[in-house]
């Protein structure tokens, strides 16, 4: 190994340390608490839809099993090592990938550390299930890359496994069709019989995990809750919103423009670039990829197009720098400059992310979350938890005797048809306890606390509690809490 490839690795290798921490030292993550609870009813006897998911099937089920690889028991150490081995499967895939299609070590090195550091400004901190949804991606950009028609197949079957994580990874499918049509009647390097085929391995690919998947649940009676939780509701219900755009754009706004001035300039040699398959197949998956943006701007709905648009950064980057020899210092200096200002916003807009690179936490809160709750039940007891529920559904270990374990969007698309949920959820008495959270709006989804069904149910909910339940206020979390009355 020479010293520039010793330099390489060793970079890569420290950056998936520093994110190592960095991911320790996040939490858990709102979203991430959800999926832990949920993988790990898996373990504790509760089958896939006992509980209302907020993603596809396999996610849970990969979760689940990873974490009982590491050991089984749901800690920090262990979950934020599960996410350091995505990270770095990541950062691998995609090194191997560009460096077999672009035959170029220095795009290579660009590409899979810029999609790395994305990760910091993304959300991969936390557990996502777009971390390995890229993994895939990426790796179907290889076999999309190739000439022959068993790559799109294989490239399907990629990405239709990417789908059984979560629905987004479709939008890969469409960038992959839209490409066909590019290179057919734009570049004109497939006629059209060809990427009818192509197009058609890829769709028969692509279904292939799907039909699997509908068969499995078909097989359990399951079919009808995968196929709302799984394709239904994320494309015709889930409402759109644009709560985290400032967010999104503060975070990642060097990304973008990095992107956007790697865009221009390399319509600055269309023939050179828009010719080249990995760059417009990069340039294609990206885009289409952004279409959840549509929906919600949550950073992470961002990173699908990372790593193809770090491709496309580094590809340009490799060809202007080699193009320009004399001026590359010009070069270097825009880059420099760039990432100081990068460094600087990010110590003034988010000194609490920054904080997570200088100490290890000890995480104390969490056991307080679990004598909370846990002093009032006894094995076998159900709890309800109201407004951020899953952050003590993980501490405590227990579950809701409802098949929800937080009260966001999905949930309340479910109470839509189940107004009464609540109230039957507190007339059976081996529910022992109900709890409500820190904020005010009494259920995490804000966006829905004042709808009829909303009111309606938590009217039914508010009624059982003065009934059949004593009022107390925590002295430690200062949350609500209701237990159940003895009973005579």
């Amino acid at each position: 190994m020479n010293k520039k490839n010793f330099f390489q690795v060793s970079v890569l290798i420290i950056t998936t340390l520093v994110f190592g921490l960095f991911a320790y030292n996040s939490d858990f993550g709102y979203d991430a608490l959800e999926y832990l609870v949920i993988s790990r009813s898996l373990n504790d006897g509760y089958e896939m839809y006992d509980f209302i998911p907020s993603k596809s099937w396999l996610w849970y089920v990969f979760v689940q099993h990873s974490i009982n690889f590491l050991g089984g028991d749901f800690t920090h150490l262990q979950v934020s090592l599960l996410i350091t081995l995505l990270f770095a499967s990541i950062g691998i895939s995609s090194f191997y990938v560009v460096i077999k299609t672009t035959k170029n070590l220095k795009t290579a090195f660009i590409a899979s550390l810029l999609t790395l550091i994305c990760c910091f400004f993304m959300e991969m901190n936390f557990l996502e299930p777009e971390a390995p949804i890229a993994v895939l991606a990426i790796w179907a950009l290889f076999f999309l890359s190739k000439k022959t028609n068993l790559g799109w197949l294989i490239a399907g079957i990629w990405l239709g496994i990417a789908m059984c994580f979560k629905s987004i990874a479709m939008f890969y499918v469409a960038g992959a069709g839209f490409y066909l049509l590019y290179e057919c009647f734009i570049i004109k390097k497939s006629n059209f019989w060809q990427i009818t085929q192509k197009g058609t391995l890829l769709i028969l690919g692509f279904s292939i995990p799907l039909a699997l998947s509908l068969l499995y649940f078909y097989s359990l009676n399951r079919l009808d809750q995968h196929l709302y939780w799984s394709y239904i509701y994320p494309f015709s219900s889930y409402p759109a919103h644009t709560i985290f755009l400032k967010k999104l754009l503060t975070k990642t706004f060097w990304f973008i423009l990095l992107t956007i001035i790697s865009v221009l300039l390399a319509l600055k040699n269309k023939k050179f670039f828009f010719t080249n398959t990995i760059f417009t197949l990069s340039l294609f998956l990206g885009l289409f990829s952004l279409t959840s943006l549509l929906k919600s701007q949550a950073s992470h709905y961002l990173f699908p197009a990372a790593p193809f648009f770090s491709i496309i950064i580094a590809m340009v980057f490799r060809h202007y720098s080699e193009l320009y020899t004399e001026k590359l210092s010009r070069i270097y200096f825009f880059v420099g400059g760039l990432t100081l200002f990068v460094v600087i916003t990010t110590f003034v807009t988010r000194p609490d992310g920054v904080k997570r690179l200088f100490h290890v936490d000890d995480f104390a809160i969490d056991k307080t979350y679990n004598q909370t709750v846990n002093r009032y039940l006894k094995k076998g007891d159900k709890a309800l938890f109201i407004d951020f529920g899953s952050l003590f559904y993980f501490h405590s270990h227990a579950y809701p005797n409802v098949p929800f374990i937080n009260t966001e969007m999905q949930t309340s698309d479910y109470i839509k048809k189940n107004i009464d949920i609540y109230q039957k959820s507190l007339k059976d008495t081996s529910l022992k306890l109900v709890l409500f959270g820190f904020r005010q709006t009494v259920i995490d989804d804000s966006s829905k606390v004042n709808t009829l069904e909303n009111k309606l149910a938590l009217n039914k909910l508010k009624q059982e509690l003065r009934d059949n339940f004593i009022l107390e206020k925590d002295s430690v979390l200062y949350i609500t809490i209701w237990h159940r009355k003895p009973t005579k």
